[in-house]
């Protein structure tokens, strides 16, 4: 069964899921807006599926639309596949939803509620990148969790924006300040988590310098060598 399956799973019933944490690395990416996090988190899986290890080459797979397509699927949230990808849910903005939290269960809340308890079962399952939504926060206890931050200087992030979403150097600037600014106030207002923190990350790398094949052969290797240690911990189970 793979992670997806086993998210379905837990999504139609939380009890029908009973598995031990395989051990097995994840990797969490958080990002600057503009850092191609998803090219990059699909070669990272690619360059792993270069080692001759059947625990680094197979079973790997990318979270971020598939995890709002997944979420989407359960009907109880009420919540479509462009709600979840864009972040729409929050509507009410992070500081009701944080207090909405306090007085009672609003369906911002449940929502995010659900997408971390997601998040957390797949970093326990391994063998996954997952992108961005407070991920490296949410994984953070477990020694199986890579997390990587990407950041760029100004001018590499407004080329990339303007270049994939086909805007206006203004517009490009404008969508990168307000993409910014909410996720740090996420952050900080529902995971009381300090983005620009850098001991929240294993690796922080500006994409801006070097190449691509740098950054992934830099990760891969990382990943290898921490499923070395957890071997030797004895950590590793199959699913």
């Amino acid at each position: 069964m793979n992670q997806a399956e086993v998210v379905r799973r837990y999504l139609q019933d939380p009890r029908d899921v009973d598995f031990r944490d395989t051990g097995f690395p994840c990797i969490t990416i958080s990002r600057e807006a503009g850092t191609d996090s998803h090219g990059i988190g699909r070669a990272i899986i690619m360059r792993l599926g270069q080692y001759a290890d059947p625990d680094l080459n197979t079973g790997w797979d990318l979270y971020d639309q598939k995890l709002c397509a997944l979420i989407a699927q359960n009907k109880s949230l009420d919540a479509d596949y462009d709600t979840l990808l864009t972040d729409k849910y929050r509507g009410g903005g992070v500081r009701r939803m944080v207090y909405e939290m306090l007085i009672g269960s609003s369906q911002e809340y449940r929502i995010q509620k659900k997408i971390d308890e997601v998040i957390h079962l797949l970093a326990r399952l391994g063998k996954v990148v997952i992108i961005g939504r407070g991920g490296f926060h949410i994984a953070r206890q477990l020694p199986s969790a890579i997390h990587l931050r990407l950041v760029a200087p100004w001018r590499h992030r407004l080329h990339n924006v303007m270049k994939y979403d086909n805007l206006s150097a203004v517009e490009a600037a404008r969508k990168i300040k307000a993409i910014d600014r909410e996720r740090t106030g996420f952050l900080k207002s529902y995971h009381r988590c300090n983005l620009h923190d850098p001991t929240n990350f294993d690796l922080i790398w500006n994409v801006g310098r070097g190449t691509t094949a740098d950054l992934v052969n830099a990760v891969a290797e990382l990943v290898h060598q921490r499923l070395g240690r957890l071997r030797k911990a004895g950590a590793i189970h199959a699913p």
